[in-house]
């Protein structure tokens, strides 16, 4: 008798100790600030921004078609062939990517200026790091899909044939420069997407602060192209890859200051 009992009643309290985990599991699942739901609206920012411009493609192929010119310009003003143009080729291939992005990032806060949506946005419960991360990410992958098309064209114009191995160490570089772009970009196109002025303020204030995140992707680049990757290259890897995380971190820090002004 009083071991059936204890039994009954230890069971009980297993039931209801689960029953109060599972619950607070639950709470935790429905939480608006949990990790999981943040990262949710992280991608749905994203894809917002992703959906209405390939919708639109308007955004896509004016970069294109600009950063193509780019090229096109720099190949009648050198001679590929040349050993002082193949030189210049690193610098060469990231300014046709960088210069085309001034246009995306001009238009990355568009849609959220209009109708006073960034109003919205700050009376909202999304978290103003969680927004900025999104907007990034919108850029950066919108940058990359063009200028991956723009190195393949490089390539081409400018007769290098690279190989498998080397276009690897080529990509990272790519995606790390641009992903150090798009975060110093995207924090100040918030900051001037209300500026009448934004489209002469944006290039002035985003290429003084990303200059070290130009010379170590040029450097890398010209390590892959011009010397086969020697040991110069895992430097300056590293050195992108430290101003990628703290252009990320102080985005992330500073947005909500930036965005409710």
């Amino acid at each position: 008798m009083f071991t059936d009992s204890g039994t009954s009643h230890g069971a009980t309290e297993t039931f209801m100790k689960s029953s109060t985990d599972a619950s607070g599991e639950a709470r935790k699942e429905r939480d608006p600030s949990g990790i999981s739901h943040q990262v949710r609206l992280l991608g749905v920012v994203a894809l917002k921004d992703l959906r209405i411009e390939f919708r639109s493609r308007q955004a896509f192929q004016t970069t294109l078609f600009f950063a193509l010119l780019v090229l096109i310009v720099f190949q009648f003003a050198f001679d590929p062939g040349d050993a002082a143009s193949r030189a210049a080729s690193p610098g060469i291939l990231w300014v046709a990517l960088l210069f085309p992005g001034m246009i995306r990032l001009n238009q990355s806060f568009a849609i959220e200026t209009e109708e006073g949506g960034i109003q919205g946005i700050v009376l909202s419960p999304l978290d103003r790091g969680v927004f900025f991360l999104g907007k990034f990410l919108g850029n950066w992958l919108f940058l990359l899909a063009v200028n991956l098309v723009i190195v393949a064209l490089f390539l081409l114009f400018f007769g290098f044939r690279l190989t498998g191995e080397a276009l690897l160490l080529l990509i990272p570089i790519v995606m790390l420069g641009l992903a150090g772009f798009s975060a110093i970009g995207t924090i100040f196109a918030a900051m001037l997407s209300r500026s009448r002025n934004r489209e002469v303020l944006l290039p002035v204030l985003i290429f003084p602060i990303v200059i070290p995140v130009l010379l170590a992707a040029v450097n890398g680049t010209q390590e892959v192209l011009l010397h086969a990757a020697t040991g110069g290259y895992a430097s300056w890897m590293k050195i992108l890859t430290a101003f990628v995380v703290v252009y990320l971190a102080t985005g992330f820090l500073v947005f909500d200051h930036v965005i409710g002004e």
